[in-house]
């Protein structure tokens, strides 16, 4: 199996469950932080483990050559613990670098919580290749990005799980655009959207504003109450995607007409009460990226193949 998946034994949250630092106030069985989470965040790190999986070929070209970088821009601690199951498992950060079939050359890990930095610094070791920062990697993304231009010939994989839209301005979805060979692989807090879609439409900006890099979405309004609200959000990302340098065959379905742009292909993760929470969204500079993922698309979390 290419995957490693360690399950601690089953825990008990206590009090508020929740620390100021947003982790668990329950450490993980070795002591460090961690943070709970929804049993569907497991969908979420399916989707990632079969992308990463049906990647690998392409991505071996440039791992042989050491040329293949890892980024997590929202790393966090490096485990969480499921909700209502008290079961510890590895976050995407430690997964990725868990994956051993055509491993990473490098790995940036970037959180703005020093706890956080901390315990996946020691969850991981004295691997080498991993560079780690304890800071709001927004404000740092310019300086990276600078850094990993010296060698542009090489493969970037970044993967961007935010908490909410807040956190992920476009500003920085724009300077990572600025590398050639790169796959983004983007957490769309369409749940959180939603929520607070009341309160930001009297603002004059706002988070979603920031996240969309637009405010055209305002004028869509008439459109989104009427149910139409994640079609019409993805719609402007893609736009703006495709504003920032990705070309139209790393943003396109399977099997779209080239003259008529489709909204992107998505996976959508639900609670257990089948509302949708957000949906991965994946943005790459290379065509065949996207027909990868158009045939993980098309199997379940479960591994059921989809009717359609």
């Amino acid at each position: 199996m290419p995957f490693m998946m360690t399950f601690a034994k089953k825990r008990v949250c206590r009090g508020s469950c929740k620390s100021p630092t947003g982790n668990c106030t329950v450490p993980g069985d070795d002591g460090f932080p961690v943070q709970c989470v929804g049993l569907w965040v497991q969908d979420k790190y399916s989707f990632l483990e079969r992308y990463l999986v049906g990647t690998r070929y392409a991505r071996k070209k440039y791992s042989d050559n050491n040329n293949s970088v890892y980024i997590d821009l929202f790393s966090g601690p490096g485990k969480c613990v499921v909700k209502n199951k008290g079961v510890e498992i590895e976050n995407g950060a430690l997964r990725v670098l868990l994956h051993q079939e055509i491993p990473f050359s490098e790995y940036y890990y970037f959180d703005v919580i020093q706890e956080n930095t901390d315990a996946l610094r020691s969850r991981i070791g004295n691997k080498p290749g991993c560079i780690f920062q304890c800071c709001d990697s927004n404000d740092s993304i310019g300086e990276l990005v600078q850094e990993l231009l010296r060698k542009p010939y090489r493969y970037h994989f970044v993967y961007l799980d935010p908490f909410g839209p807040d956190a992920l301005p476009f500003s920085t979805i724009a300077e990572l655009s600025r590398l050639e060979h790169l796959d983004l692989f983007i957490h769309f807090p369409i749940g959180a959207i939603r929520r607070n879609l009341p309160l930001w439409k009297s603002g004059d900006y706002n988070a979603l504003d920031k996240f969309l890099g637009t405010n055209s979405w305002r004028v869509k309004l008439e459109e989104m109450r009427k149910g139409e609200k994640l079609h019409i959000l993805l719609d402007l990302y893609k736009d703006q995607l495709l504003k920032a340098g990705f070309p139209e065959e790393g943003l396109r379905m399977a099997d779209s007409d080239l003259n008529t742009p489709a909204t992107m292909p998505i996976a959508s993760v639900k609670n257990s009460m089948d509302v949708e929470l957000y949906v991965l969204v994946l943005a790459s500079k290379r065509e065949i990226a996207l027909r990868i993922w158009n045939s993980v698309l098309k199997i379940e979390p479960c591994g059921q193949r989809k009717m359609f």
